[in-house]
């Protein structure tokens, strides 16, 4: 299986506008969404910077993966073709790596993730082709 990119990366901070004031007026990522208090999304030419309030996060009973995402651990997603999904199920099973969660995505595309633990803890993600719209 090849992986065509690293389509996202989650960092946390508490000072959501002083990072959003640094990322997008001082280095020019744009802006995609934010949700005051809980998370600012932003966008590079082919990636997506997730960044999310901890002591928000943390605490929500339900988030829309469903998967905890402690502030010591990072979030990346691996981006895969749609035809790749059960072969990289299959991958995981095969090395005896636990699915943590999966999900169906529900917007135009269908998009599919799924999400296990690396050996340190991250959470890790195979998302399939153009759930975040970035160039390729």
């Amino acid at each position: 299986m090849k992986f065509r990119k690293i389509v996202e990366t989650s960092i946390y901070s508490s000072h959501l506008e002083k990072m959003k004031e640094f990322y997008v007026d001082k280095l020019g990522l744009e802006l995609v969404s934010e949700q005051k208090g809980r998370h600012v999304f932003l966008k590079t030419d082919k990636n997506m910077l997730l960044i999310f309030n901890h002591g928000v996060t943390a605490v929500e009973k339900e988030t829309s993966h469903g998967a905890l995402t402690p502030p010591s651990m990072v979030h990346v997603a691996f981006e895969i073709e749609l035809d790749q999904y059960e072969e990289a199920r299959d991958l995981l099973e095969k090395n005896n790596i636990q699915i943590e969660k999966e999900m169906a995505w529900e917007n135009d595309i269908k998009s599919r993730s799924i999400y296990f633990r690396d050996p340190a803890g991250n959470l890790v993600e195979f998302i399939t082709r153009n759930y975040w719209r970035v160039a390729d």
